[in-house]
């Protein structure tokens, strides 16, 4: 017996028929078998009705029911949701209708106990609508085919189109008896030759306006701003921003070089150096974000690679490790590809330096005295940055001129990327000061040096050495050798040898 709950409405004539359908059916012979029971139930249809052309809801439209001929209405939003009683699995004919339409059927298999999303009818107006608007109050940007483009020749993308719609006051597209001139310009742009085209165009029918922006030889962040005028009155949209990228790796554009020079490698394995990249393009804009840079080394451990960011910058750590070098110079490459897909290269040195050895002559205290003082690793190379270097004298009637104090900067190279390129010199490896008589003539004394104290102390490790008026200098550090030389200077140094893992 066929059976529906809905919130649509039906003829009293027609319900009569059903009832008086129902009772034929019950008095009459047995019609449902034991399997037939088994698929008899509700079924829930439920779907939506929209005008083909404009796909908004149709209000006041009906659904009708096949074969059980039943008739329902759909709400304000051309939805309905109803249920129907079936005496099996059977196939059921769904029919759409609404004044000033053309109806619309389609099939539905029926099956006890579901809820059926019916596919949404769309109906065709009989008589076509003909299209109203006022005149242009918004610009709306309606589609954007890309976020980014490269600059020009970079091999990417280099044009990105925009979509705009002018709308009137409530919220409908201008019909073309109210197009609108619109005006395209940039905002915010690097100015690289990047260009809109067209500058002027009319919306159609639907309020549409296209534009494309074209990217220049620079990167950077692009603004496009849409206008019209209406009556003396000036509509605008938002700036739509498109990001230019830079292109691929120019050799003239790259750049490699560590976060410092020197660095105490040879004392312990694992200590890091960060090695960092600026990869421009030819036109010396970064180039595209996520190019990929190669790294060796001839010593120790490196970062593989890197990926650049929005800047052109990728940076990876340079690891104290086997192999060690010899005289304490180690060479970094990094290398990616150009538009060519040649290389690009660029090689940097780095110093590992070990303990550190200091050299003083003469190596006696006395008055009226200049010293030199050499200070170096065990290979001759400058300690690493941060290293201080002190001197403090004891006696009397006495003053010291010269450099009683430095600070050692970090490392360079001059020339070259070798080990005879290290700049090394006055105030990077060595230093003199001068011990003279200081006579006070209204007391004066007898002019005596009872010590000079030489220390060293940074990254590298610390030596302290104290001279003295007998010639035997006395080393306030422990583990140091201290070795005389013939011309009667003394050289203090550390065990040349790693000493830890970190």
């Amino acid at each position: 017996m066929p059976f529906f709950r809905t919130t649509g409405v039906y003829s009293t004539s027609r319900a009569l028929f059903v009832l008086l359908l129902a009772a034929v059916t019950l008095t009459g012979c047995d019609a449902f078998s034991s399997d037939s029971d088994d698929q008899s139930g509700l079924v829930t249809l439920t779907g939506q009705i929209l005008n083909e052309r404009t796909n908004n809801p149709i209000t006041n439209a009906f659904v009708r029911v096949l074969p059980y001929d039943l008739l329902f209405e759909a709400d304000s939003s051309g939805a309905y949701t109803f249920d129907v009683e079936i005496d099996s699995t059977m196939d059921l004919q769904v029919i759409a209708n609404a004044d000033g339409f053309q109806s619309n059927a389609l099939p539905v298999l029926a099956i006890a106990g579901r809820t059926l999303q019916v596919p949404t009818f769309t109906l065709i107006p009989i008589a076509a609508q003909a299209a109203e608007s006022g005149q242009a109050s918004n610009i709306i940007l309606l589609e954007q085919s890309a976020l980014s483009m490269g600059v020009r020749e970079s091999g990417s993308e280099e044009q990105a189109s925009l979509t705009f719609q002018i709308a009137d006051s409530l919220g409908r597209p201008v019909i073309l008896d109210q197009a609108a001139q619109v005006r395209f310009s940039f905002g915010a742009h690097p100015g690289g030759g990047e260009y809109i085209s067209p500058a002027v165009a009319e919306s159609d029918n639907n309020g549409i306006v296209n534009m494309v922006i074209s990217s220049g030889t620079r990167a950077g962040v692009v603004q496009i701003v849409a206008e019209a005028t209406i009556e003396g009155r000036t509509i605008r949209s938002q700036p739509i921003a498109v990001t230019i990228h830079g292109g691929l790796p120019n050799q003239d554009h790259f750049s490699l070089g560590p976060a410092v020079r020197n660095y105490p490698g040879l004392l312990a394995f694992g200590l890091s150096n960060s090695m960092s990249v600026i990869v421009g393009d030819k036109y010396s804009n970064p180039v595209r974000a996520g190019t990929s840079v190669y790294f060796s080394t001839t010593h120790g451990v490196v970062g593989g690679s890197t990926l650049t960011d929005d800047n052109g910058q990728g940076s990876v750590n340079l690891l104290s490790a086997n192999p060690l070098p010899a005289d304490g110079i180690v060479h970094v490459t990094a290398r990616t590809a150009d538009d060519q897909q040649n290389d690009v290269v660029a090689v940097t040195p780095v110093i590992f330096s070990g303990s550190p050895v200091l050299n003083v002559s003469p190596g006696v205290a006395r008055v009226n005295q200049v010293y030199n003082v050499t200070v170096t690793d065990y290979n001759g190379n400058p300690l690493a940055p941060g290293t201080s270097f002190s001197v403090f004298v004891t006696g009397t009637a006495i003053q010291v001129g010269g450099t009683t104090s430095a600070r050692i900067e970090d490392s360079a190279f001059v020339g070259g990327i070798n080990y005879e390129h290290v700049v090394r010199g006055p105030g990077v490896t060595e230093f003199s000061f001068v011990v003279s008589e200081d006579i006070d003539p209204t007391d004066p004394e007898v002019p005596v040096v009872n010590a000079i104290e030489i220390a060293v102390s940074g990254p590298n490790g610390q030596i302290i050495i104290v001279l003295g008026p007998a010639g035997e200098p006395a080393v306030q550090t422990d583990g140091a050798r201290v070795i005389q030389n013939a011309d009667g200077s003394w050289e203090i140094a550390l065990d040349p040898t790693v000493v830890e893992t970190r």
